[in-house]
């Protein structure tokens, strides 16, 4: 959350199954082998599914702004950070780098900002088609996609366009329990591109594991006041 951001107290999600990923959970002795093409184009895939490019390092320019709030409603700023895992995609180009129409879906825990690999306190979900090829470096935006995070307390919904020259940003579509009526921005910003690690160490909450996939996503929202 950072600072004055308020603090989300969630608890994981009982029924939430573990996810698999390239990174283990727990210590492991296993050593991973050379990196295949197959790999790179799975780890490729899984940075496009979740929605930043990497190589955006200033702020988003075409993030909306939220310089008045209307009548009735207040504004709330916070962060939350998550580690997509898993893509399936599903592309015309046979295993290729995606190409425009091509549809993918992606998830992963959330974590209370500074907290990744702590205490889990959501799931991230992502789905969309491709508006640009994934090799396109020119391409202002790449994906139109649908994303929800499931908190303990609600669920925030969002239309977002990915990737390209200008990053991640989107519109907040509403969502439900504290966050029912919502409206604002959200803009997701890599902290760590995924890739592969030698060894797995053990989570160390707060700290990225080697070649773990890391976003943070940034809201501003406008809620309506409490009665």
């Amino acid at each position: 959350m950072g600072g004055e951001a308020e603090t989300l107290r969630k608890n994981p999600r009982p029924d939430e199954p573990e996810r698999r990923t390239t990174v283990s959970h727990g210590r492991s002795t296993r050593r991973i082998r050379p990196i295949s093409r197959r790999t790179a184009l799975r780890a490729g895939a899984a940075a496009g599914a979740a929605g930043v490019s990497m190589t955006v390092a200033a702020a988003n320019p075409a993030r909306a702004t939220q310089d008045d709030t209307p009548p009735g409603m207040r504004s709330e700023h916070f962060e939350v950070v998550y580690t997509p895992v898993d893509p399936v995609s599903i592309t015309l180009a046979g295993g290729g780098p995606p190409q425009r129409g091509d549809y993918f879906y992606v998830d992963g825990p959330i974590y209370a900002s500074g907290d990744v690999n702590g205490t889990r306190i959501g799931t991230y979900q992502c789905f969309g088609a491709w508006t640009a090829a994934a090799d396109d470096l020119e391409a202002p935006i790449q994906r139109l996609t649908t994303v929800q995070f499931q908190l303990a307390d609600g669920i925030i919904t969002a239309l977002v366009n990915e990737a390209g020259t200008t990053g991640a940003f989107g519109a907040i579509q509403g969502g439900n329990g504290r966050f029912l009526g919502a409206i604002g921005t959200v803009q997701q910003i890599g902290v760590q591109p995924p890739g592969p690690a030698e060894d797995a160490p053990p989570n160390i909450p707060g700290t990225p594991n080697p070649g773990q996939y890391v976003l943070r996503a940034v809201f501003d929202l406008m809620l309506p006041q409490e009665s």
